[in-house]
């Protein structure tokens, strides 16, 4: 999926592992599994790894294991492009992490809803997703997740023909990067940059 004029879905909340060791290796063993799958574009197969990791989790009782192998099958939504089936998984990913008082991992699932409303065309709805999440991690002084939210908020404006409110974001994206030491990021954000005049006024 191109990186230049969409937004960015996130994967693997970082989480402490609460389920029994046993579970622990059969999780870990099944989240390579996926990952592998995923860089050779086998989206059933990956699919099929974090519904596996999604039924043990469910099976030990580990909400949040659950939470975030939810979360890792919207992704595989979110990169075909499949955006309600994105939504009917992310919404439960963020009420479980919010029984768990996981904000770290309800910014990353707010920030994956919000993309899949703006693969929707609701692009007010996506903003106020994306205020809520950038409004976590300003709380938690998350820089890097700040310069991704601040990027997705950007390509709204730049998809509304707001090119100059995009570019003031994406500057204002790059310096988070930039101070968070996250050179991918600091290209991606540049990327996108360079791609605002595609942008339709």
């Amino acid at each position: 999926m191109s990186e230049e004029n969409v937004t960015v879905e996130e994967t693997g909340n970082s989480v402490e592992q609460k389920t029994p060791a046993p579970h622990v290796a059969q999780l870990e063993e099944l989240n390579k599994q996926a990952r592998d799958y995923l860089a050779a574009n086998e989206w059933e197969a990956a699919l099929e790894a974090y519904r596996q990791v999604l039924a043990l989790a469910e099976e030990a009782g580990d909400i949040a294991n659950k939470a975030e192998a939810l979360n890792n099958i919207a992704s595989v939504y979110l990169a075909r492009k499949e955006w309600a089936q994105a939504l009917e998984t992310l919404e439960p990913a963020r009420d479980l992490l919010r029984e768990t008082g996981d904000q770290e991992g309800e910014a990353t699932t707010l920030n994956n809803i919000g993309s899949a409303y703006n693969g929707l065309g609701d692009w007010a709805q996506a903003s106020t997703i994306y205020e809520e999440a950038l409004a976590i991690r300003e709380a938690q002084n998350d820089l890097e997740g700040q310069a991704k939210t601040v990027r997705n908020l950007a390509i709204i404006f730049a998809q509304h023909g707001n090119r100059g409110k995009a570019k003031t974001y994406l500057n204002k994206a790059m310096q988070l990067a930039k101070k968070a030491n996250s050179r991918e990021l600091v290209g991606i954000i540049r990327a996108t940059l360079s791609q605002l005049p595609r942008f339709k006024r």
